[in-house]
């Protein structure tokens, strides 16, 4: 009877690891001599198609008879299920060997002649088993590593602060590679910030060497274009240190294993993650070295996003910093400006009302001059205080039901002598008095009499503006809206201003060029209350022909 295998190395492994082989043996006596032989070796013998969607077998055993049954595909016809994959394979045969690249195509690894004798199968059976184990549990220890790999990089993803990333990454990878210490270095980029993180394990003596920066960076360039690690195995061997940056300031310093990988994004590297040990040897695994650059490759995108957000948050911060500031400043020049203009105002009009006593044509003339620039400056005052409103999400409105003819009458009433002084027909067409809206009544009234007073301004002696209303047909369960078209005669604004005709402080090139006194805010001004009342605003305009602004707001 067989021995079981007591050689070292043989039986490392926990008495509960139970290994399946396959046994596919024709004869009775022959199948139970391979059963005990494999029990021995500490494997568990099946049959094929015994247990369906059990684990695949570490080891399978077959006959001749099994070998000329299966056919040219050995594996799938013993385990249909495993895709033409499978496990080692070994013959039992009398001594009627197949053609050696017969064999290798059938999958068979090795043979064993019948009659068994001795522990040969065992020994065999149990050495394919101690591979098999370590196999598992080498692949066990890299699911380990890579869960805990995503942990670091989730913690990573988890902020915008590149010394918190930092700090996580540097603990994360000595804790989880089992490393003494753990040093990241940025050069100076202005992709991310410059940073100098490092980690000990508790209880060690020494240190990562701080490396020449020129090195570092020739080290990364290096590694990068390359898309490689450096790793030491040992710094006491001076074969294994394959740069000058290993050797001999890190044996020096205490160190006796390295890896150093690159750090970087795009096309060139901006730094540097040295992990080391301190008291023994140690060959670096493909997998460690892979799961070390891929949380390197994290924690570099998270730096360059992280950097850019922080920029961003910086300009945002700096931006509402100034809007601050402008709010303050605009607050400052309605109170500093409108208390003279208004003490200017009311004594213009003392004097015209002649309560000074008498003036002579010629003065009140010059006065009234006067009373216009300043009206025209406090208009431009209350336009930078409704600016400066808008910008801080203030508006303030006063909503009520309005019609819409009395509100237009208003503004025609109150601009038709400046059109006529100017011999310009101002019309507005018969509205129906049903035209009602809910809106602000000061700031409506303001839209319109920018608009209409626009016309009227830039439309030359001798020309007309026409004001009319409509409603708009509802269509495709829309709302009811009321279309308010201003059109005039004017001198029309050039086809390049008209997108840009609604930004702040900006005058067509034709008005500025024909020195129309202007601010370039009424027109920002009017889109923002027309915004705010749920309407639109359009503009279209010819050059020589005039233009046509037309008002779409909701119908009450």
């Amino acid at each position: 009877m067989p021995t079981a295998p007591t050689h070292e190395g043989l039986s490392t492994d926990s008495p509960g690891d139970d290994l399946p082989a396959l046994v596919a043996v024709s004869d009775t006596a022959l199948r139970s001599a391979v059963e005990e032989a494999l029990s021995f070796a500490r494997l568990r013998p099946v049959s094929s198609g015994s247990v369906p969607d059990a684990p695949l077998p570490v080891l399978a055993v077959v006959d001749t008879a099994t070998v000329e049954a299966a056919g040219p595909d050995l594996r799938s016809w013993l385990l249909p299920g495993a895709d033409g994959s499978g496990p080692p394979v070994i013959l039992i045969t009398t001594g009627e060997l197949l053609d050696v690249e017969d064999m290798v195509r059938r999958g068979i690894t090795d043979f064993v002649l019948s009659p068994l004798a001795g522990n040969e199968l065992s020994y065999r059976a149990a050495l394919i088993r101690a591979e098999s184990l370590a196999v598992r549990r080498r692949r066990e220890v890299n699911n380990l590593l890579r869960g805990k790999a995503r942990v670091i990089s989730a913690a990573v993803r988890a902020t915008n602060d590149p010394h918190v990333m930092a700090d996580a990454v540097v603990s994360g990878l000595g804790g989880v590679f089992g490393a003494d210490h753990v040093a990241l270095t940025t050069f100076p980029d202005e992709r991310v910030p410059e940073l100098l993180t490092s980690w000990s394990r508790p209880g060690t003596r020494a240190a990562i060497p701080a490396p020449d920066p020129g090195q570092a960076i020739e080290v990364a360039e290096m590694l990068w274009e390359n898309g490689r690690v450096l790793a030491a195995r040992d710094h006491w061997d001076p074969e294994c240190d394959t740069h000058p940056i290993l050797h001999p300031a890190p044996r020096e310093a205490g160190l006796r294993t390295s890896v150093i990988v690159p750090l970087g994004h795009g096309d060139r590297p901006f730094g540097i993650i040295w992990l080391a040990g301190e008291n023994t040897e140690r060959t670096w695994t493909p997998t460690e070295l892979s799961l070390i650059q891929h949380v390197s490759g994290n924690l570099a995108h998270g730096l360059v996003q992280g950097h850019l957000i922080t920029a961003q948050r910086t300009v945002l911060a700096r931006q509402r910093e100034l809007d601050r500031e402008k709010t303050d400043f605009v607050a400052t020049i309605n109170h500093e400006l409108r208390t003279p203009l208004t003490s200017i105002t009311g004594y213009l009009d003392l004097i015209l009302d002649g309560s000074g006593g008498g003036i002579s044509p010629e003065i009140a003339q010059m006065l009234e001059i006067v009373g216009r620039n300043a009206s025209r400056l406090n208009h431009l005052i209350g336009d930078l205080l409704t600016i400066s409103r808008s910008d801080a999400e203030e508006p303030r409105m006063d909503v009520e039901e309005l019609i819409l003819s009395e509100l237009l009458d208003q503004v025609i009433a109150s601009l038709t002598p400046a059109a006529a002084s100017r011999n310009i027909g101002l019309t507005l067409q018969e509205t129906d008095s049903a035209f009602r809206l809910d809106g602000d009544r000061e700031q409506l009234e303001r839209v319109f009499s920018n608009l209409v007073s626009n016309a009227v301004k830039f439309t030359p002696p001798g020309g007309s503006v026409n004001v009319e209303a409509c409603r708009v047909p509802v269509t495709d369960g829309k709302a009811p809206m009321l279309r308010i078209c201003v059109r005039d005669t004017g001198i029309g604004i050039p086809a390049e201003d008209l997108p840009r005709l609604f930004g702040r402080f900006f005058r067509a090139s034709n008005a500025t060029a024909a020195a129309i006194p202007g601010t370039g805010l009424g027109l920002a001004i009017v889109q923002d209350i027309v915004h705010q009342h749920g309407g639109t605003l359009t503009i279209d305009s010819a050059v020589g022909e005039g233009t046509c602004v037309e008002v779409l707001l909701p119908s009450g």
